[in-house]
């Protein structure tokens, strides 16, 4: 008997212990969004951008399991950095929207609340940053203002998903504004584990980061509302995977 309960305990242990392949967490996502309503964007629109800032430091804190936030000044205005550590230090990565962009913003919420609720495990630290486009005399906003603060504390941003609401965006893509040679092979790797969630693609755009205020490759995704439960699961799952 006492045998018995002894395996059974070490079976248990090895079950509990048995690591998510991305194919499942992917499925875990969808179903998720399947079952969400969006609790955030009306929230969000509520507010000028200055409040907006103090209730998107509420949420994430209280409710979204950010470890810390802060605000970063430029132009006179107020941007907002909520950090979600990874298990690796030393490398960044950066979820950022616009201020003026309501639905944007209830997206990168979004993300941060599927994070937390499935217990999504990610290598980097995440950087969750509303950002105002607010510039002073000299052309520079809070994006460069993060840029000159990571290069003073040492740390390096791998990459930034850069979430928008905008039409101007070609629909289920996220369009890579990286590197040709190492995008290649990101095209050819990551579209397969979209595929359960709809037919998404990835494009190569440009790569020009000496004349970006935030010197790091820019992933850019538009949340459509009219199918705005598939993107969310679809940008989701892609943090995830740049992550894993």
């Amino acid at each position: 008997m006492k045998k018995s309960l002894m395996l059974l305990l070490a079976v248990l242990s090895l079950v509990a212990c048995r690591k998510i392949t991305p194919e499942e967490r992917i499925s875990q996502i969808s179903t998720h969004f399947a079952k969400q309503q969006d609790a955030f964007t009306t929230q969000v629109a509520q507010y000028q951008e200055q409040k907006r800032v103090d209730y998107l430091s509420l949420v994430l804190l209280r409710d979204l399991g950010a470890e810390n936030a802060w605000t970063l000044e430029a132009a006179g205005q107020n941007s907002l950095v909520a950090e979600y550590p990874g298990n690796e230090e030393g490398v960044l990565t950066l979820l950022s929207v616009s201020l003026d962009d309501p639905a944007a913003c209830g997206a990168v919420l979004q993300v941060c609340k599927a994070f937390k609720d499935l217990k999504i495990k990610h290598k980097n630290s995440i950087l969750a940053l509303f950002y105002s486009a607010a510039v002073d005399s000299a052309g520079k906003g809070s994006l460069a203002a993060l840029d000159r603060d990571l290069r003073e504390e040492g740390q390096m941003a791998s990459f930034r998903i850069e979430v928008s609401s905008s039409d101007t965006l070609p629909r289920r893509t996220f369009v890579l504004d990286e590197r040709p040679g190492f995008s290649e092979r990101m095209l050819e790797v990551l579209p397969p584990y979209l595929k359960p969630i709809g037919d998404y693609h990835l494009a190569q755009g440009s790569y020009t980061p000496q004349q970006w205020p935030l010197k790091v490759p820019v992933y850019r995704f538009a949340v459509n509302s009219e199918d705005v439960q598939n993107d969310l699961s679809a940008l989701t799952a892609l943090t995830f995977l740049l992550n894993f």
